[in-house]
């Protein structure tokens, strides 16, 4: 590509991201006016019924509403959103005529001609924007919204609403295509029709929607949206996303957990318990940063590696080692090891590196997690 070209993709990439992780209110006009132009572009007529919801929870009951499928919501989803949210959410939404269709989103048609110069751009171009935006968001969500559908369960109890075609499903994300559009127009490569023009602007408008044959739900973005370094969505103690409605989600770098586990004191007896592995890695790295280490490994009890040693390293310190295959579903050791600088309140921290199995003497593990074999540790002076 072209130094032109190359800004352009960059701008393109970052403004996609923005908008895949924008917060703050929808334009709503802006939003139904393209959701216009994605229906005439497809040679459909507007739909008669434009339904605005508070998060994309929200919009996939909705959804289900209007496939007629109202008693197959499931318990599990009806108690993520708050009370007065979902009695407004079924006078918001008509359960009348049912729809069993959605309006086909393709902002890319097949057999398209492009220049073959720019297909590796352009893949890059999808695979970053589509990266960034999942681990930012759109896992957690998409996760959240799945494991609440309507089971298997409730389709024994309501056979007729299961046999209708389930609308309420977490919406394939087309960010990464309405990029590669947006790169294509800005380098002269191709315009969009009108359906795509109309998909571009309710992207740039609006959260997730659901375009149904006479009905849309369409949504709220976030009105709070926390991030880790690394862009993972993360907040240590409160919800890392909010919606206007009420609905919220918890998440540790990215991994979603359950409330209780970021917002309150639970005890390392109920963290090491937990079934998910990831929420339990979670939960235990989040009280080992409260409350200590050897807090988590006395009162977890798992079992002692060898015996403590002084760290040579570190004059003054000790050094243990700490079986934790039940926390990781690996054959893994823990090195608990103090931070060789004292702190302004004078303690000094303590902190845990995880080290392959195989290693049972602690100061070798010392040494492997900094590169050194046990030899050449015991010459070193540590300062960490």
């Amino acid at each position: 590509m072209t130094p032109e070209q190359q800004a352009s993709l960059e701008s393109v990439r970052e403004e996609w991201i923005g908008h895949g992780l924008a917060v703050g209110p929808a334009d709503r006009d802006a939003a139904e006016a393209g959701v216009k132009d994605v229906y005439l572009g497809a040679g459909r007529r507007p739909p008669e019924r434009v339904i605005w919801l508070g998060s994309p929870m929200a919009g996939s009951i909705g959804a289900d509403i209007r496939a007629g499928r109202l008693q197959a919501v499931s318990r599990r989803a009806w108690r993520t959103l708050p009370e007065h949210t979902a009695d407004a959410l079924v006078d918001q939404v008509p359960e009348d005529s049912p729809e069993t269709d959605l309006i086909m989103l393709e902002p890319l048609p097949h057999g398209r001609r492009r220049d073959p110069r720019l297909r590796i751009p352009l893949d890059r171009l999808g695979r970053e924007v589509g990266a960034a935006i999942e681990t930012g968001l759109g896992r957690a969500v998409g996760q959240a919204v799945d494991q609440a559908a309507a089971t298997w369960q409730e389709a024994r109890r309501f056979p007729e609403e299961w046999a209708l075609p389930r609308l309420g499903a977490f919406p394939r994300r087309i960010l990464p295509q309405l990029a590669r559009l947006d790169l294509l127009e800005r380098l002269g490569a191709g315009a969009p029709d009108r359906h795509g023009r109309g998909l571009l602007q309710v992207a740039r408008s609006a959260g997730e929607w659901w375009p149904m044959r006479d009905s849309v739900i369409l949504t709220e973005r976030p009105v709070e949206l926390h991030r880790d370094a690394q862009g993972r969505l993360h907040h240590p103690t409160a919800p890392a996303v909010r919606y206007p409605d009420g609905w919220r989600l918890w998440a540790w770098h990215g991994v979603a957990m359950p409330r209780e586990l970021i917002e309150e004191d639970v005890p390392v007896s109920r963290v090491v318990s937990l079934r998910n592995s990831e929420q339990r890695r979670c939960a235990v790295e989040r009280l080992a940063g409260r409350s200590g280490w050897h807090r988590i490994v006395a009162e977890a009890g798992w079992p002692q590696v060898g015996r403590e040693v002084p760290d040579p390293g570190n004059p003054g310190q000790t050094l243990t080692l700490w079986c934790v295959e039940r926390l990781y579903d690996d054959h893994l050791h823990l090195l608990l090891m103090t931070n060789g600088t004292v702190e302004r309140d004078g303690t000094r921290r303590e902190f845990g590196e995880l080290v392959p199995g195989s290693i049972h003497d602690p100061i070798q593990a010392a040494a492997w997690q900094i590169g050194l074999t046990p030899a050449q540790y015991h010459q070193s002076t540590r300062r960490t």
